[in-house]
């Protein structure tokens, strides 16, 4: 996202020019990469891609060994997902994701009077808008859809504070996500114009990392 590309260059001079002159209690910087899973192939529909770039900016607000966060975050994608080989029941298609995010946080140091290791949690919204279209299966699909879903991320995890230069840090982190959301669904069949609405919940879990960088002023 060329947004955070520049909020990096930004603070990175306004880092240079700030004087020194007292205590610093706030980070901001951009979430440079997200891995949510590592999977190069999709065999189903999904709305999170495996590797988002520049998707998202993180605030911090530090109070001695604590820290209170605040995450935003937006990504859009295009995948494709493959029917497995001999699964005759299994479908294919595409799927355009538009994802919105915005959540709150805390996190803790582990070390007395370091801060390079510390446990967070954070928790936010997310809306996601998807389109799309599948195909195949024994009922044989050849629809399109749309979806929205609006619901809850929540990630308890660990990370590391790694100094770059002086009050610029590198953050990776590593965590379980766990994510509930309620899905309003309308696909439509290609030829007879045949339209049916579906409204559902699901929760789904899985790893994620992240990695920040952040300016401390």
């Amino acid at each position: 996202m060329r947004v955070c590309a520049k909020i990096s260059l930004l603070l990175f001079f306004f880092h240079v020019s700030k004087a020194q002159d007292k205590v610093k209690r706030f980070e901001f910087g951009p979430t440079l990469v997200t891995v949510n899973s590592l999977n190069k192939t999709y065999y189903s529909g999904s709305d999170r891609q495996s590797i988002e770039i520049s998707s998202g900016l993180l605030f911090k607000y530090l109070k001695k060994k604590m820290a209170f966060r605040s995450l935003i975050g937006y990504n859009e994608c295009h995948l494709k997902y493959y029917a497995p080989t001999g699964w005759i029941d299994a479908t294919r298609g595409e799927t355009n994701n538009k994802d919105f995010r915005f959540g709150l946080g805390i996190q803790h140091n582990f070390l007395r009077t370091k801060e390079w290791l510390y446990g967070f949690t954070d928790l936010s919204y997310r809306n996601v808008y998807s389109s799309g279209f599948i195909y195949g299966g024994i009922v044989g699909y050849h629809n399109s859809f749309y979806s929205s879903t609006n619901g809850l991320d929540g990630i308890i995890g660990l990370g590391l504070k790694l100094k770059l230069f002086d009050d610029i840090f590198i953050l990776p982190e590593v965590g379980y996500n766990t994510s509930f959301g309620n899905v309003h669904y309308t696909t439509t069949h290609l030829i007879s114009n045949e339209t049916n609405k579906y409204s559902y919940s699901e929760v789904n879990a899985n790893l994620i990392a992240k990695l920040h960088l952040t300016v401390r002023f």
